[in-house]
């Protein structure tokens, strides 16, 4: 007998519990974030927002683009990408920064 005959197909539900699961911690994390638009923080509010920023890219990259089962390789590309958007970000705050009007 062959191992594939004892291979069974996942259900609908085993299948939609992880990416549900992500999407309801985003949505938590995107109430928490407009919530935090309403307290007075003071320069916190910036802190904490780039924070759940962080957070929710995180959980975008592991789970649903599925970087915690993939090739060492394609991490390497997804961190790539990821140091050039920063870089670039870099970039255009020194352009903006630098400036007088």
């Amino acid at each position: 007998m062959s191992e594939r005959a004892n291979d069974r197909m996942p259900s609908l539900w085993e299948l939609a519990k992880g990416p549900l699961l992500v999407w309801a911690i985003m949505l938590v994390l995107l109430a928490i974030s407009a919530g935090s638009a309403y307290l007075p923080l003071g320069p916190f509010n910036a802190a904490l927002n780039l924070l759940i920023a962080a957070v929710m890219v995180f959980l975008l990259a592991v789970f649903l683009m599925n970087l915690r089962l993939s090739s060492t390789l394609v991490r390497i590309i997804a961190a790539s990408g990821l140091f050039w958007l920063i870089f670039m970000f870099v970039l255009t705050f020194t352009d903006y920064l630098s400036r007088t009007y």
